[in-house]
């Protein structure tokens, strides 16, 4: 933690991981892949002392000193390097707000995350936003390549304080010196080096494993067919096409969030004999299977897939920023209906998920991804990226609003839905206490609305993000998730009581 000193994020200087790399291949104009947060202090802070703040702790978190450095004719991935030219004023830096409301400030906030961070710098920006009496703002953004949603939490961590009044960490033993960068003929000396240590590594290993055990090897084999035949399967299943799927998204975002009490979650679990991760599922589906009847589409017994990332990092990999996450696809049915029921329906499809263990498969099976070769990825990255962005450009300029029953683009996935646990206790910047942690959830292809959610200080939160065009009225989802979070709730107290009465 900050004010001990005595956690810091190891393994600073590395070459990106296969999934690292993803993010940077598949990023486009339109379709950003920098993660972060909006957080909402109780009291105002000078940009002067922030900056200090800031300052102090900059050495425990040594990814944020670092930039990328490609390898020439993209042998290998890019490798993360401590960027001598770094200078925190080109990171954190003040916004003076235009508006002074909670709603003028998340809109100019959304403004400053839009744009895409510069690969000669590193990944990351924070920016003060000033000018809303008796409250101060934080905005983030940082680079998915650099970090993952647990990682996320651990780097909340190391800059914040668990109390107001804790002290600066110790400094450094020794200043930070950084080497030049690295040459082009160094780089792609390195960049091949690793490339062919990592292959041969990596074939050695397998062989090992054959000779050591070969009947694990054939059960690893056999697991990881069946789970490709499963996935298969899954992917089969149609889901439905909602209207923030109709079309390739933009840049543009909107967003309206939800705070909830931590313990009417509890209480819900405890009623209807589920997880809170199943509790979130039935409402964010009732809530966007209300939104579809609302519209004018019929969804009689169509289903949405829901993308959910799960955490795969093991207890060693806690203080590696980079990612370790793999998915899971529930099925959900896409038309609104009795709440209990519901809960019934998601509970059941996530232990079939669980039960299968596909989203350890689908681990395994991206850890094939390392036999592709970066500059493989990389041609792939500037074809997606260019037809990706003339597609999104065309649908912009034509002015397409999607229409019931209209032309319809069959996702992937229905919508994200991401959760990531925070602290249960009060955290603080500057001796302010932070009141909510507003977060963004990333969209892409044609997945228009994607919830983020967290709980922080005995609250959950629920952040609905839309892409403007596709899901221009996310503050109706926002009250559809309010109400069927109440109506639930109130479901799960009557059969708490009914339970009471009968025992």
């Amino acid at each position: 933690m900050a004010e001990g000193g005595g956690f810091q994020v190891t393994n600073p200087s590395r070459r990106l991981s296969t999934q690292d790399a993803s993010f940077l291949y598949i990023e486009s104009a339109s379709a950003f892949w920098h993660v972060g947060s909006l957080g909402i202090f109780d009291g105002e802070i000078p940009f002067e002392q922030a900056f200090r703040f800031m300052e102090q702790r900059i050495h425990l978190v040594p990814r944020f000193r670092q930039r990328l450095i490609f390898a020439p004719f993209n042998i290998n991935h890019a490798m993360l390097v401590d960027d001598p030219e770094f200078r925190l004023e080109n990171h954190f830096k003040l916004h003076l707000l235009k508006g002074t409301s909670e709603a003028e400030m998340i809109r100019e906030a959304l403004d400053l995350f839009e744009p895409r961070l510069d690969r000669n710098k590193p990944l990351w920006e924070c920016y003060m936003l000033e000018g809303m009496k008796g409250r101060a703002a934080l905005l983030s953004k940082i680079h998915h390549s650099m970090i993952d949603g647990v990682a996320g939490v651990e780097l909340m961590r190391l800059t914040s304080d668990f109390t107001p009044d804790a002290p600066p960490p110790p400094l450094p033993e020794r200043p930070w010196n950084p080497p030049p960068l690295p040459s082009q003929t160094q780089a792609l000396v390195e960049a091949t080096t690793d490339y062919l240590s990592a292959q041969l590594e990596s074939a050695r290993d397998a062989m090992d494993q054959l000779m050591r055990d070969p009947a694990e090897v054939a059960a690893r084999t056999r697991e990881i067919s069946a789970g490709m035949l499963a996935l298969t399967r899954e992917f089969a299943r149609p889901a439905v096409p909602a209207p923030w799927n109709a079309a390739l998204i933009s840049s543009q975002r909107n967003l309206a969030w939800s705070r909830y009490p931590f313990a009417d979650f509890r209480a819900i679990r405890s009623a209807v004999g589920c997880t809170i991760n199943d509790v979130v599922l039935v409402i964010l589906s009732e809530a966007a299977a209300r939104y579809l009847k609302q519209h004018g589409y019929h969804a009689a017994g169509e289903e949405f897939r829901i993308f959910c990332p799960v955490n795969v990092r093991r207890p060693e990999e806690l203080t590696d920023l980079g990612n370790r996450v793999s998915a899971m696809f529930p099925m959900v049915p896409a038309e609104p209906m009795d709440l209990l029921e519901r809960c019934a329906k998601v509970a059941a499809e996530t232990a079939r998920i669980k039960e299968a263990r596909l989203p350890q498969i689908m681990d395994r099976m991206g850890s094939m991804g390392n036999l592709v070769p970066p500059a493989l990825m990389g041609w792939m990255e500037r074809l997606s990226r260019v037809s990706f962005d003339a597609s999104s450009a065309l649908v912009r300029r034509s002015g397409f609003t999607p229409q019931p029953g209209g032309p319809a683009l069959f996702p992937m996935a229905s919508f994200l839905a991401t959760n990531v646990p925070g602290f249960q206790v009060p955290t603080y910047f500057c001796g302010k206490q932070l009141l909510d942690p507003i977060g963004f959830a990333p969209l892409s292809g044609n997945i228009g609305y994607g919830v983020a959610i967290t709980s922080y200080n005995q609250n959950m939160y629920l952040f609905l993000t839309g892409e403007s065009n596709l899901l221009p009225d996310i503050d109706l989802m926002k009250r559809l998730c309010d109400e069927v979070f109440e109506e639930l709730k109130n479901r799960a107290s009557a059969a708490a009581r009914a339970s009471e009465r009968a025992n």
